[in-house]
C-alpha cells in the first residue's frame, strides 16, 4: 500500500504543529512575563512609599526624643525647684506654729494678771489715745 503523505512530509507537519504548540505557549509566558514586570513595579513603588514612609517616622521618633529630653530636663528643674519651695514652706509653717504657741502663751499669761475693767473705763482709755 502506497501511502499518500511521505514521511518528510509527516515530519514537516508534525515540526508545524510542535511550533505552533511553541509559539502559543510563548504567547502565554509573554503575557505572564507582562504581569510579573507590573507587579514588579508596582512593588517597587510600594517599597519606595515604605522607605519614604520609614524615614519620616525615623525623623519623626528623633523629634519625639528630643522632645522628650527637654520635657525630662524641664520636669526635673521644677521638681527641683518645687522641693525646694515645699521645704521652705514646711520651715515657715513651722515658724510660724511656734510664733502662734508664744502669742498664745503670752496672751495666757496676760490673761492671768490682767485687771478687769468696765465697759466704760475701756472707752475712756481708748477716747485718750486718740
Amino acid at each position: 500500500m502506497i501511502s499518500v503523505f511521505s514521511v518528510p512530509f509527516i515530519v514537516e507537519v508534525t515540526l508545524a504543529m510542535l511550533l505552533g504548540a511553541t509559539l502559543i505557549c510563548c504567547v502565554r509566558l509573554d503575557r505572564r512575563l507582562r504581569h510579573l514586570r507590573d507587579d514588579q513595579e508596582s512593588l517597587s513603588g510600594s517599597v519606595r512609599a515604605l522607605n519614604a514612609a520609614v524615614t519620616a517616622a525615623q525623623t519623626s521618633l528623633a523629634g519625639l526624643r528630643a522632645a522628650a529630653q527637654d520635657a525630662d530636663e524641664s520636669l526635673g528643674r521644677k521638681l527641683s525647684s518645687a522641693r525646694g519651695l515645699a521645704d521652705e514652706l514646711s520651715l515657715l509653717t513651722s515658724a510660724g506654729e511656734r510664733i502662734a504657741a508664744r502669742i498664745e502663751s503670752a496672751r495666757a499669761n496676760n490673761a492671768a494678771h490682767a485687771v478687769p475693767r468696765s465697759r466704760a473705763a475701756f472707752d475712756e482709755t481708748l477716747r485718750g489715745l486718740r
